[in-house]
């Protein structure tokens, strides 16, 4: 694994760590001033729109806990594309339990910050109970 590779795994896990422990601005720090996010709810553009976007989810769930599992990056110059595949417990503002599978693909951009996601696109493809019994494919209200 290269050095960049390393760096962007690193962002990654960043990420995760950032939205289990509540971190708003370490959260919005790993995205590129023009980053984009996107849940399946739309996209997401820029700092202070990704700071809202982070308040409001956060508002749903008392606790969220995201594991980042296998994943590939392919670096090319200052640019590199990557896929990482997620799972993510949850624990709702109403006390409703939450568990996903789920992927990102994600654009990153070499700053003077270092490695940046300039593009984090979610893709659903399970929601319910961790034994698998609930269903394949995005939950309610997502794309």
């Amino acid at each position: 694994m290269s050095s960049d590779q390393i760096q962007i795994q690193s962002l990654v896990h960043r990420y995760c760590d950032a939205l289990c422990k509540r971190n708003r601005e370490a959260w919005i720090s790993t995205f590129a001033e023009d980053g984009m996010w996107n849940s399946g709810r739309g996209e997401v553009v820029g700092h202070g729109a990704l700071s809202d976007a982070f308040l409001q989810i956060m508002e749903l769930f008392q606790h969220v806990l995201q594991l980042t599992h296998n994943g590939e990056v392919n670096v090319d110059g200052d640019a590199a594309h990557g896929c990482w595949y997620i799972t993510e417990y949850g624990l709702t503002a109403k006390q409703r339990r939450t568990f996903y599978i789920a992927h990102y693909d994600d654009d990153y951009r070499r700053t003077a910050g270092g490695w940046k996601f300039q593009r984090r696109t979610v893709t659903w493809h399970y929601h319910g109970e961790p034994d698998l019994t609930g269903t394949f494919g995005p939950p309610p209200g997502y794309m």
